[in-house]
């Protein structure tokens, strides 16, 4: 009788355990057959980007980094997470770390004269080197321009009192220009008041902040450019429409002679000229685009389409409903202007909107070329001074990739750690001493009685 009861319950325990590792086997099958990843984290920052994740995960062929970084744990630490997200990303993302002092021949092979270099390696012997810290930024533009098999032209116009792209003062452009030419574009400034062409390479053309109206032969230059497929970025101001207003009307864009006031700026630690942005329109230059943008000393735009002309404009993003433009500048300088219903423009206000054309020239496949004007009503936005501050640089260069038919470019915001300060008042300090000091006692004392009186109840 013993024997039995031993088999039946060693037996049932036999089972058990073999359906438990079993079940265990089963999991570990599945996951490592379908590996998924989530993140809880309130910013996503163990996430790579929707853009980054795309590119990896189509890339044409195999490519391979190289982290020549000294063989220390804490040193490989921080690179190995963000690499893995790569690897996790897509199958032709290859990665080995190696450490120049035990691999020297490998080092000097790609001239890696230092620690914490970056090879990245695609077809041709093309390569991309990558020093300092490694973020996703820097390595997901540095694939990009491995497997790029075009470069772009941007040119900003001069002459009228543009943004200067070479200068480093706070209303300079320079830093624009270096954030361009790490993408991989090709950066120049040109005089549009010449009998020579534009240049034959020019894909995109800037006219950023002019001082000074462009004089009919230039304007027409840059029309026809605009006729023939090109694209325009105008980068405009407050009371700068006898400037640009006209010209910008004929493609369904009205430049308003005004300054948008945005009180809520100031509680932001900005200016109340200097509008913050949080609303985005669905377009490719602003999908996925969560990051507040600021413009100081921003005007209103009005776009409308016109279907018989071929023309298709989008708004892109808004101020907030509280907002306003203001039309008197003698007040503003003042420090007077107030909102007046029926003279100054009520929010929500457009800061940033494209048109798209339909033009008379064919492309090889015998279509209509689509040309492209976009405005954004701030110059100030882009300089040196702001181009860090919140999403400005994002927005710029989004702007710049989709004109330039690279939307796969991107400029990617570092994820800030998940730390929102908690702030106690007196009252609450006070009831967690208390519920420290004699809560957790009291409890403990409650629940130690209640267990002696059932013990003595069933005893």
């Amino acid at each position: 009788m013993i024997r039995k009861r031993v088999l039946y319950y060693g037996g049932g325990m036999t089972a058990y355990i073999v359906v438990v590792v079993g079940l265990f086997g089963l999991v570990s099958f599945l996951s490592n057959a379908n590996h998924k990843q989530l993140d809880l984290t309130a910013s996503a920052r163990h996430t790579l980007s929707p853009q980054t994740t795309n590119l990896v995960g189509r890339l044409p062929y195999e490519i391979k980094l190289f982290a020549f970084v000294k063989d220390n744990e804490q040193q490989r630490s921080a690179p190995k997470r963000l690499i893995e997200r790569y690897e996790y990303s897509g199958k032709n993302f290859k990665w080995e770390f190696v450490d120049p002092d035990k691999k020297p021949g490998l080092a000097r092979d790609y001239g890696v004269t230092r620690y914490n270099t970056f090879v990245l390696t695609g077809r041709e012997g093309k390569k991309e080197v990558l020093d300092g810290e490694l973020n996703e930024e820097k390595l997901t533009n540095a694939m990009i321009r491995l497997i790029s098999t075009k470069e772009h032209a941007v040119y900003f116009t001069k002459g009228h009192g543009e943004k200067d792209i070479n200068g480093r003062e706070p209303a300079g452009y320079d830093d624009i220009r270096t954030a361009l030419k790490e993408q991989n574009y090709i950066v120049g400034d040109l005089l549009l008041f010449n009998d020579a062409p534009l240049p034959e390479n020019a894909e995109l053309l800037i006219i950023a902040g002019p001082q000074k109206s462009l004089m009919d032969v230039e304007r027409k230059k840059v029309d026809s450019f605009i006729q023939n497929g090109g694209k325009a970025l105008f980068l405009v101001g407050s009371f700068s429409a006898a400037n640009t207003g006209t010209w910008l009307e004929k493609y369904g864009i009205k430049q308003d002679n005004d300054t948008i006031v945005d009180n809520a700026s100031r509680i932001m630690g900005g200016d109340v000229l200097a509008p913050m942005v949080s609303s985005y329109e669905d377009h490719p230059v602003t999908k996925d685009f969560k990051v507040m943008t600021f413009f100081p000393l921003a005007c209103s735009l009005k776009a409308k389409s016109d279907p018989a002309r071929g023309i298709e404009t989008r708004d892109l993003a808004k101020t907030r409903p509280d907002t306003w433009g203001e039309t008197d500048e003698a007040a503003l300088k003042a420090g007077t202007a107030k909102y007046d219903e029926g003279k100054d423009v009520a929010g929500p206000l457009t800061i940033a909107a494209v048109a798209e054309l339909t033009t008379p020239s064919k492309d090889n496949d015998g279509k209509p070329k689509k040309g492209v004007v976009a405005v954004i009503c701030d110059s100030e936005f882009a300089s040196n001074a702001y181009l860090g501050v919140g999403g400005n640089k994002d927005l710029f260069m989004n702007m710049v990739n989709w004109l330039s038919s690279e939307e796969d470019r991107v400029t990617i915001a570092s994820h800030s750690a998940d730390s929102e300060p908690l702030i106690l008042k007196a009252s609450h300090i006070s009831t967690i001493a208390v519920l420290s000091v004699a809560g957790l006692p009291l409890l403990l004392l409650s629940a130690g009685l209640w267990v002696n009186i059932r013990r003595r109840r069933s005893g």
